[in-house]
């Protein structure tokens, strides 16, 4: 499957599992909402497995731009702030965020699943987070 058709299917309702390389794991919902062929609203909202009283939400903007699929996430004192870029020529990206890198790479993708990791390295920071999302609903 290439990019293009992946980002085709990802609208809609997708749950998700994580696993974080510090014992934490979390489970959740993203909600892809499609503005137009090149634009999608995404909202995710879950908690974490061993403490389900802790909720976390975080909202992202999708674009195409003719052959890459870009991602943006919500930032409180920024707006929305630019962060990975994938293409068929790279499912990976690594964005700089001060003395931190945030490795995003796009593992596997069809049509009703698809997994990601980001790995985390900076000074004080040292994690693997590992997602796996299955389509619920279209």
């Amino acid at each position: 499957m290439r990019l293009i058709d992946f980002w085709q299917h990802l609208p809609g309702s997708w749950s998700f599992e994580r696993a974080i390389s510090n014992g934490l794991s979390q489970t959740g919902s993203l909600d892809v909402i499609k503005i137009n062929n090149e634009s999608y609203e995404v909202r995710e909202q879950g908690a974490y497995l061993n403490n389900l009283e802790q909720t976390f939400f975080r909202a992202y903007n999708f674009f195409w731009n003719s052959d890459s699929w870009h991602i943006h996430g919500a930032n409180p004192k920024d707006g929305y702030v630019f962060l990975y870029k994938i293409s068929d020529s790279s499912f990976s990206y690594v964005h700089h965020c001060g003395a931190d890198n945030y490795l995003f790479e796009l593992l596997e993708f069809g049509q009703d699943a698809w997994k990601s990791a980001t790995t985390i390295t900076g000074p004080s920071k040292n994690l693997k987070i590992e997602t796996n999302y299955k389509l619920t609903k279209n």
